[in-house]
């Protein structure tokens, strides 16, 4: 994606999340947003892709919450444009997720209404989250519903893989000083986290450390942390600057 395309993207997140938020407001739909810049991607233990922006808005009404968000490397090298829907019920949470990634190198034409076996870039997963706001943990699993199949001896795809991520976290709040996290993620059945070779295995523990600085009217979140796949032994450390709003 062109820079041009980036700052056009950026300026219409900006201009949805603050132009009808009263309107919106009003009739109990409520928008919140967040920009950030972050070092690079790596996702539930796999390298994506490095330095990206990464746009974010939320749309809430009553228990039902949309969120669309993206990842957009500076380099133009990758592009991922994602969609979360869930329904939120006290500490509990339920989700469908809508994932389209593409790599510039892609040699087919892109297509983001193409949902075919073997040619789509779309994964869909369902989700379910534990998160209490009284206790210092989360816990959430993932899993692969659509868009990941599993490779057969002749080279084909099968049927979908329905591999899972488990993800536990636990954090420590410092009050203005900002909060330390740990989290873990397992794989469980065999998806592409092991290159479908294993069932179980541990593929990423992360330590993180994160704040929101307060300037005047303005949030400012900022994180670094440090990450570890023990399966493919690979480690990284990424940083991320972002504002509210």
């Amino acid at each position: 994606m062109s820079s041009i395309k980036r700052i056009c993207l950026f300026s219409l997140l900006l201009a949805l999340t603050g132009l009808p938020a009263p309107s919106l407001t009003a009739k109990g739909i409520e928008i919140s947003g967040s920009a950030e810049v972050v070092s690079a991607y790596i996702w539930r233990g796999d390298y994506v892709c490095g330095a990206h922006m990464l746009p974010k808005m939320t749309a809430s009404w009553k228990n039902f919450s949309v969120q669309p968000f993206a990842f957009l490397p500076f380099d133009g090298s990758y592009k991922e444009i994602d969609i979360d829907c869930f329904y939120t019920l006290g500490p509990v949470s339920f989700h469908l997720g809508d994932y389209f990634a593409r790599y510039a190198s892609d040699a087919t034409p892109e297509d983001y209404f193409n949902f075919r076996k073997g040619s789509t870039n779309h994964i869909q997963e369902a989700i379910l989250c534990y998160e209490p706001s009284s206790l210092p943990f989360s816990v959430k699993w993932f899993t692969f519903y659509f868009g990941d199949w599993l490779p057969q001896s002749d080279g084909s795809q099968g049927r979908p893989s329905f591999s899972s991520y488990l993800e536990a976290e636990a954090h420590v709040d410092f009050e203005s000083a900002g909060r330390l996290s740990a989290l873990c993620g397992i794989s469980i059945g065999r998806g592409m986290y092991t290159d479908y070779t294993k069932d179980f295995a541990v593929v990423h523990t992360e330590l993180i450390y994160s704040r929101h600085i307060v300037a005047g009217s303005l949030i400012l979140p900022i994180s670094v942390s440090y990450i570890l796949n023990p399966y493919r032994a690979q480690s990284w450390m990424k940083c991320s600057l972002g504002l509210e709003f």
